[in-house]
């Protein structure tokens, strides 16, 4: 009997041990091959995992081995897209959560379906990062598997549009801007004279380039700049037929003596010049200017060649229009701005001085009196002053005068709907 029950414990101990061999020999033959065959879909590529972290099934689920690996040559580039926004198919049974970074920074992280409907269109170098997550429970193993996605969004073209190219002494180039990034502010460069380009809205920008009504006729370059996108843009000048105008003025008027005088040229410049080279980096008018003083008669046209009291030596352009009007006849503001000047020069008499956004002002002399201050702000159609005959004036008028920077234009050119400050009309690839 003893004998029996020694050979049952002998065959019972062999049996445990060989279970224990074969068990361990079977734990230890689990590797690699039996990570699971998983693959993601994204953006249309199919994704290998570069990373598991695994615990592999051994006898149907009884036990299971730690499995690592990883494959960083499974990350893909997939180039340039268009956005981040993604359709995206995985394997059943698992749960999928991403981690996205822009330029080596943070920007979201969350489940697949929260991807799903993001839309990400920041210009920039993007890496996506995928986590696969098998829970326990499942016949073939539990873990997790690691995708990497890298690409690229391109910074979209800005779209490039400009104003007529062929234009005549006083008019005024125009070129505008769209699809502008918000970190970017374009500039303008060219002889022609300043040129501030002015926010227009959502990515939009606007630049008005005077044609003063001195500049030699030719061809002008417009060279535009937006970040690292470039345009240069060619634009034709013609000739003008300005009228010739003798002035008589009564010298021995004490008023027009001191009007004329060296303090008065003195006062002026040190008043009406610096204004030139300022700009409010926005723009206040809107729509078609209206002229100033209704009705009245233009007495001296734009750009007229004066002569006074018959000097036929000393001619002087003179830089806006004259409209005369009785004394007290109200002037109104042709468009919305800030007024940057309001008071009595010697020679220009009663002034006011209007910036309508990016170094395009309105001027006013020889008013009878202001009705504003520096630093208001005016709307189209607001009364400013009155027609009067104050400083260097032969009766009441209003000399009405449009510059940007030093650059005078033609203030009757701007009352038309067709002005060229209103013609953005061509795109960049007609030019």
């Amino acid at each position: 009997m003893k004998r029996k029950r020694f050979v049952v414990l002998l065959f019972s101990i062999c049996l445990i041990l060989f279970a224990a061999i074969f068990l361990s020999a079977a734990y230890n033959n689990v590797g690699e091959e039996r990570l699971p065959a998983v693959s993601v879909s994204i953006f249309g590529a199919t994704v290998e995992p570069v990373e598991y972290n695994w615990r592999g099934a051994v006898f149907g689920g009884l036990i299971h081995r730690d499995i690592s690996a990883e494959n960083q040559n499974a990350a893909i580039d997939l180039g340039e897209l268009e956005d981040a926004s993604a359709l995206f198919d995985m394997p059943e049974g698992f749960d999928a959560t991403y981690e996205l970074f822009l330029d080596g920074e943070f920007v979201s992280s969350g489940n697949m379906q929260a991807w799903q409907e993001e839309s990400h269109s920041a210009p920039g170098n993007y890496q996506l990062l995928i986590a696969l997550e098998k829970p326990r429970g499942t016949s073939d193993g539990y873990g997790f598997l690691a995708f990497r996605v890298y690409f690229t969004i391109p910074i979209p073209e800005p779209e490039f549009s400009t104003g007529r190219l062929a234009l005549v002494q006083g008019e005024v180039f125009v070129v505008q801007l769209s699809n502008v990034q918000p970190d970017i502010r374009p500039t303008a460069s060219t002889d022609l004279g300043l040129s501030i380009f002015t926010p227009r809205g959502d990515g939009e920008w606007f630049v008005v380039v005077p044609v003063g009504n001195t500049r030699s006729p030719g061809n002008y370059t417009v060279h535009v700049q937006a970040g690292t996108f470039e345009w240069e843009v060619e634009v034709s000048v013609a000739a003008y037929n300005f009228r010739t105008q003798n002035l008589i003025v009564d010298t021995s008027n004490p008023v027009i003596t001191e009007a004329n005088s060296p303090a008065a040229f003195q006062q002026y410049r040190e008043k009406i010049p610096p204004l030139f080279d300022t700009y409010d980096e926005e723009i206040y008018w809107e729509g078609t200017f209206i002229r100033p003083v209704t009705g009245g008669r233009i007495t001296t046209p734009f750009g007229a060649i004066r002569y006074t009291n018959s000097n036929w030596s000393n001619p002087r352009h003179h830089w806006g229009i004259d409209i005369a009007a009785p004394t007290g006849t109200p002037v109104y503001a042709p468009n919305h701005g800030r007024v940057v000047l309001a008071e009595f020069l010697m020679h220009t008499g009663n002034t006011i001085v209007i910036e309508h956004g990016g170094g395009l002002k309105s001027y006013y002399f020889h008013l009878d009196s202001l009705n504003v201050s520096v630093s208001d702000m005016v709307q189209k159609g607001n009364r400013i002053g009155t027609v009067g005959s104050t400083g260097f004036s032969t009766g009441p008028h209003l000399h009405f005068e449009i510059r940007i920077g030093n650059q005078a234009i033609n203030p009757l050119m701007l009352l038309e709907d067709s002005a060229s400050l209103y013609s953005v009309v061509r795109e960049s690839e007609d030019l």
